[in-house]
């Protein structure tokens, strides 16, 4: 019997856009933890000290992208200054600052020298390229972010990701793209899972101790 072809999960959703689909979808009812903090905390840790991650570095084709890095630092302090609703000059105006004054001014600083580094990097840099899909670097990039996003899926429903679940793999679609651009070639979507379920359970079974590799 010939092989099912292997589905396509088309979309551009960045990260915050498909945790937000699922939180409106109910994927992550019963929770009390903030599935955006939970999912970043966890690819976060998978991708420093993640076994696959880990490995990928000591193959030597581990690259820091100081653009999409950059991108990042930038999108997080976004959501404190746009929430003060006042512009870089409004602080600088501002007369006698307290040091919650001169605390926000110097965040919205930074706001300001990160987005002309940014401009640097982007005028300098060739054009990008996906780091996530080339060689076995590229592979164990992808399962170490399949490995996080599966262990916090864990967190915030109660049980690993089930075969042919969609909702996973649009999540974990975007969590790649946001962290190493959208790839060229599409990866496996059900392979990377089922590899990151498979090694989840076999790391939940080992006895303590009996590994120096960190679980998360």
């Amino acid at each position: 019997m010939a092989a099912a072809p292997r589905a396509r999960h088309h979309g551009n959703l960045n990260l915050d856009q498909a945790v937000a689909q699922l939180i409106n979808a109910g994927a992550f009812k019963g929770t009390g933890a903030c599935p955006y903090q939970v999912i970043t905390s966890h690819l976060v840790a998978g991708l420093v000290f993640g076994p696959e991650a880990s490995r990928a570095r000591s193959a030597g084709q581990y690259r820091v992208d100081p653009v999409i890095e950059i991108k990042g630092a930038l999108k997080r302090i976004g959501t404190v200054t746009r929430a003060t609703g006042w512009t870089r000059e409004d602080i600088e105006a501002v007369s006698n600052k307290n040091d919650w004054w001169q605390a926000l001014e110097a965040v919205f600083s930074a706001e300001h020298a990160l987005k002309h580094a940014l401009a640097t990097f982007q005028s300098q840099l060739p054009g990008k390229t996906s780091r996530s899909s080339r060689g076995r670097a590229g592979r164990l990039h992808i399962q170490a972010v399949a490995r996080a996003t599966a262990t916090a899926w864990r967190v915030l429903t109660g049980r690993l990701p089930a075969k042919d679940n969609k909702k996973f793999y649009g999540l974990l679609l975007a969590a790649v793209a946001t962290v190493f651009g959208h790839a060229e070639k599409e990866p496996n979507w059900e392979s990377a899972t089922r590899i990151a379920v498979e090694r989840l359970k076999r790391s939940q079974a080992e006895p303590v101790g009996s590994s120096p590799a960190l679980v998360w």
